[in-house]
């Protein structure tokens, strides 16, 4: 159970520092282009389309975090209102609830990926396949927090809340 937890959290801490790295670069290009825009009267062309498409790759990657630390969007009244096993299985349910929705995203996400392979983006001419491929990859961080807090929860080892 040790490693299993190590692992997922291992791959969620790649997750975490790929959407720092992510942000970082959404930053740069959105200031670059505001620079370059007003005080040079010249916009760079591409940076706008470099900050959409790490902007969609934040938003999978972030996911993937949110689903491990159970801080993804869901409605709480029902869980605060519970005590003891109906509790525990109302999580359990919940979870595997986002497991189903995340294995769905990850098939149609791999599909969506082949049918983009030849598309390419209009101002950096690269294949679109690359964007896309934000859904599977965030699919599989999504199955991997959901299935550490599924495991941890059948187990008995309830990870705390936003942790």
């Amino acid at each position: 159970m040790r490693l299993f937890n190590k692992v997922c959290n291992t791959i969620i801490q790649v997750y975490t520092y790929l959407g720092v790295v992510l942000l970082c670069v959404i930053v740069i290009a959105c200031s670059t282009q505001v620079f370059t825009r007003y005080i040079l009267q010249d916009a760079i062309s591409g940076s706008e389309e470099i900050s959409r498409y790490c902007f969609i790759w934040l938003g999978f990657v972030g996911s993937a975090v949110c689903a491990q630390r159970w801080s993804n969007a869901w409605i709480s009244i029902v869980h605060d209102l519970t005590k003891g096993r109906v509790k525990k299985w109302h999580g359990i349910i919940l979870n595997v609830m986002v497991l189903i929705c995340a294995v769905i995203l990850l098939i149609q996400g791999i599909k969506c990926v082949g049918v983009t392979s030849r598309q390419l983006s209009s101002m950096l001419k690269i294949p679109m396949c690359y964007v896309y491929a934000a859904i599977p990859v965030g699919a599989f961080g999504i199955i991997v927090g959901t299935m550490q807090r599924l495991v941890n929860s059948l187990a008995g080892n309830e990870m705390e809340v936003g942790a």
